[in-house]
């Protein structure tokens, strides 16, 4: 695979690589000479290998793309007058593991003896010592707050170090872990939020395009936009759309990035939250990168998925497990008693609210954003005052949801009352620790990422966190896999067999019944992939079906001046794409059929004739974001 990172070098170097006649060689050693200590041969491949030639596709014109830009970008700068722009920095992966190191130990003597910090202790020695380890595909399942990120972030260092490898790309679900985990990735490796070494690469921190005019000039900007293409930085962190689908892509700006995947350690956290449907795909892809691309992929999870199903044929995932069986971790980090669901009892909002306040504080995660809206609303007739009553929702934008998470961690600190209903969004990435967790009944990771913000740093002991799981009156949730996996839990309380959250077997099995329930390949890629499809393959693989259009709140303080200030910029600025894009912190993601209606009745208006943006023109509460009648949705968000 190549080892370059862009320019007449990429192309140059595969065809020095896999030119036969030696006068050609020699051309591109002249053009090149550095390139004669380069390799970029095409994989082994036999006559009925399809898929790798689909991705030795893929790859070589990622390398063409990549090359050509890169060369334009070089003609625009000099034709510009802007300084020639130096290369990314190496990983150097053993003087940054030693920064990672020092960090860890730093963070544990600030902590003290504890059992969770002891398990921390154990998660980064398994991961060193698995780092020798040829490269392949790992597993490493921790229970929640385990330290799996930094010590996964270890593991990846010395593992590069060890095989020569020349990234590490780390990968999550969701923008609140991204925000979240890159922070600590930074300053684990003493890194600031500027330094380009640690590139963060999802919708929120998009860089600008090479295509915006008013933006060229700087040439600071210039190399954000083509490290977004090609991530040529020593760590990119981003989110499991950007990574995968750019995978699956068909789009110059989406695939000029994938050459630079190869020889990297990927990280692929919270991997539970992979549809089930593109599991076969996914998993097909991935074992590609290590046997093609020379890639080694870690997953991360406390509710591990069976990637290595019978029924995934040969796009099954055989991987090593980091973490020693006789560690037992889950015991070691028991910290919750679990209720389930007493026979086909269900609970009315109101129910759950008097429950919540009996408990004191405590948090209650509902499968959908009507559900939290109905819940809320139960618990502030119960507390007219509304002192210490939250909800969150992706009705509220991403910087007000921020802000409401910084209030409660200071509540909470404060051992001030704190009753929180909230949608999914709370279950994966978000350090917040509550005495008592409700969850309406979901699947069974669902389940046990909620308990994971139960008792989180063990500071009630002897497994003192409550955790209870009921069955709602309405029992909302979406359809397909979200609703089968529910079923196969419930199915389970009906038959007496009750899952264990701290065992691994027990999730394990679960995981098996559940791929039984459905296709593992349901939009038919890995077919459209052997016939070399690629418009169809980028077409059908989506990791979200429709998510949504975005809508700027721009009349809600004390936001209401920046998002002002903003507006102007997108309208008359030097900056428009950059303002564009800070504007995501100001949105909500509203369906198209919600979006239609809602403009009918004047509450969504553009905000100006010459760009496309949407405005909200309706009320926006203080505690649960935008409001207009008849919404009503079963969306899990």
């Amino acid at each position: 695979m190549p080892d370059v990172t862009g320019g007449k070098q990429t192309v140059t170097a595969w065809l020095m690589n896999t030119a036969e006649d030696s006068a050609v060689r020699a051309a591109a050693t002249r053009d090149c000479p550095e390139l004669t200590r380069l390799t970029l041969s095409p994989p082994p491949l036999t006559g009925d290998d399809h898929l790798g030639v689909e991705l030795f596709t893929r790859l070589v014109f990622s390398c063409l793309v990549d090359a050509d830009w890169t060369a334009t970008g070089e003609y625009e700068r000099r034709a510009l007058g802007l300084a020639e722009e130096s290369g990314p920095n190496a990983l150097d992966p053993g003087d940054r593991l030693g920064r990672v190191l020092e960090f860890i130990r730093a963070r544990a003597a600030a902590v003290g003896d504890t059992p969770v910090s002891r398990v921390r202790r154990q998660v980064l020695e398994a991961c060193l010592a698995a780092s020798d380890r040829p490269p392949g595909v790992f597993t490493l399942t921790v229970p929640t707050g385990g330290g799996k990120t930094l010590s996964g972030l270890a593991f990846a260092l010395k593992h590069a170090a060890v095989h020569g490898l020349r990234r590490v790309i780390y990968v999550a679900p969701y923008l609140s872990i991204i925000e979240q985990n890159a922070e600590v990735i930074r300053q684990a490796l003493g890194l600031s939020v500027a330094d380009p070494d640690v590139f963060e690469h999802h919708s929120l921190a998009e860089p600008i395009s090479e295509g915006d005019e008013q933006d060229r000039d700087d040439q600071s900007r210039v190399a954000a936009t083509r490290r977004a293409e090609n991530w040529d930085a020593p760590v990119v962190v981003t989110t499991n759309v950007q990574f995968l689908e750019s995978l699956f892509g068909n789009k110059p700006s989406r695939c000029r990035k994938l050459h630079n995947i190869a020889r990297s350690v990927v990280i692929l956290d919270e991997c539970q939250a992979l549809p089930p449907g593109l599991v076969a795909p996914t998993c097909g892809m991935l074992r590609q990168l290590v046997e093609k691309a020379g890639c080694t992929v870690v997953l991360c999870t406390a509710t591990q998925p069976a990637f290595d199903h019978e029924r995934l044929g040969t796009d099954r995932l055989r991987a090593t497990e980091i973490i020693p069986a006789e560690l037992d971790l889950f015991t070691a980090l028991r910290r919750v008693r679990l209720q389930w669901p007493e026979g086909e009892e269900r609970w009315s909002w109101a129910e759950v609210a008097e429950r919540m306040l009996r408990a004191g504080s405590s948090l209650c995660v509902v499968n959908t954003r009507q559900a939290a809206r109905d819940l809320f609303r139960e618990l502030r007739l119960r507390r007219p005052d509304g002192d210490g009553v939250y909800h969150l929702s992706t009705y509220l934008f991403p910087a007000h949801r921020l802000e409401v998470l910084r209030v409660l961690q200071a509540r909470l600190r404060s051992k001030k009352p704190v009753y929180l209903v909230s949608t999914q969004l709370i279950e994966a990435g978000v350090d917040i620790s509550f005495p008592t967790v409700f969850r309406e009944l979901a699947p069974l990771e669902g389940v046990v990422q909620a308990a994971g913000r139960c008792n989180r740093e063990g500071e009630i002991p002897d497994a003192g966190g409550n955790v209870i799981v009921f069955r709602s009156l309405e029992e909302a949730m979406p359809p397909g896999w979200y609703r089968l996996g529910a079923d196969q839990l419930l199915q389970s309380l009906r038959t007496g067999t009750r899952p264990r959250i701290d065992r691994a077997e027990d999730i394990r099995n679960y995981y098996e019944r559940l791929y039984y329930s459905g296709n593992l390949d349901a939009n038919g890629i890995v077919p459209l992939r052997r016939s070399f499809n690629f418009p169809e393959v980028a077409e059908k693989y989506r990791l979200i079906d429709d998510g949504g259009i975005p809508v700027v709140i721009h009349r809600f303080e004390p936001y209401a001046q920046e998002v002002a200030e903003l507006l102007h910029q997108v309208r008359h600025g030097p900056r428009r794409r950059t303002a564009r894009r800070q504007l995501g912190r100001f949105q909500v993601n509203l369906l198209r059929g919600e979006v239609n209606r809602l403009q009918q009745r004047g509450l969504i208006c553009s905000l100006d004739d010459q760009i496309e943006l949407l405005g909200w023109f309706g009320d926006y509460d203080p505690n649960v974001g935008v409001v207009a009648d008849g919404m009503n949705d079963v969306l899990i968000v």
